[in-house]
């Protein structure tokens, strides 16, 4: 991606806190200016983000946070994602969250039953199959074919000479990245913070809630990477994953919440 600094998307868009993205490869920097974060860059000039105005960061390469700006981050509850420049999850900073959380009760509550990671795993199984079994109708009715899209899953076999399924994998990954800071603002918006995150071990729910996310968007990150090879070696620009999510945006967090409502009658149950 050229553009080293990506802003707020939708920015005209009323009433609605935003993304912000950061891609690391000049010396960037995240500073606190007052309540807003103050993103400076060498010959460029600064850019101020108000907190107010944000619903999560994704901080990708080598981004130099002060303190005072990560703070500042966690205590109005904007989640940051940390991302390698491979598009990697290496970390997350949660703030604190305020008032009761029903679904980090019920989670605590199912901690205690011995056969929680039994019914956690089944939970996530199978709604790692009906999303596969919606994504290969979605493919054929698409007109393509499914088994080497769906070769980066592991679902089936790379064969021999499957490009497609090489290009498909670099793209979801990427895409699964992006989506991790929308699976920690979902969190966080269900009062999951970092302390009751860590109480909820060994659920691995940040990472799971993301992957799952990422089959909302693999339909048409698919079929554009099947019908065609993008600017790079991965079939898209990572600017044109960051419009797919944000486009989209709606329909993840329906799904999101959806997966999170199953979770909590999977358990109970």
């Amino acid at each position: 991606m050229k553009a080293e600094f990506h802003g707020l998307l939708d920015e005209h868009a009323e009433g609605l806190r935003k993304p912000l993205y950061l891609q690391g490869r000049s010396e960037l920097a995240v500073d606190l200016d007052g309540r807003a974060l103050r993103i400076t860059q060498p010959e460029r000039a600064a850019i101020l983000y108000p907190l107010a105005r944000l619903a999560r960061v994704l901080s990708k390469g080598e981004v130099r946070w002060s303190c005072e700006a990560l703070l500042a981050c966690a205590e109005v509850g904007v989640p940051v994602v940390f991302l390698n420049r491979d598009g990697d999850v290496r970390a997350y900073l949660f703030g604190a969250s305020s008032g009761e959380s029903v679904l980090y009760g019920r989670l605590r509550a199912c901690l205690r039953r011995s056969d929680v990671l039994n019914r956690y795993a089944s939970w996530r199984r199978a709604m790692m199959d009906h999303a596969r079994q919606a994504l290969e109708w979605q493919l054929q009715q698409a007109g393509v074919c499914p088994e080497p899209v769906l070769a980066w899953r592991g679902v089936m076999p790379v064969r021999r000479g499957m490009v497609v399924a090489v290009l498909a994998r670099a793209v979801v990954r990427r895409l699964r990245g992006l989506l991790a800071g929308l699976s920690a603002q979902l969190l966080a918006e269900a009062g999951l913070n970092a302390e009751r995150l860590a109480d909820l071990e060994p659920l691995t729910l940040v990472d799971d809630l993301a992957e799952l996310l990422s089959w909302a968007l693999a339909e048409p990150a698919l079929v554009a990477t099947w019908h065609q090879a993008g600017p790079g070696p991965d079939g898209h620009d990572e600017q044109t994953l960051m419009v797919l999510v944000e486009a989209r945006r709606d329909e993840v967090f329906r799904f999101g919440r959806l997966l999170l409502g199953r979770l909590r009658q999977w358990l109970e149950d």
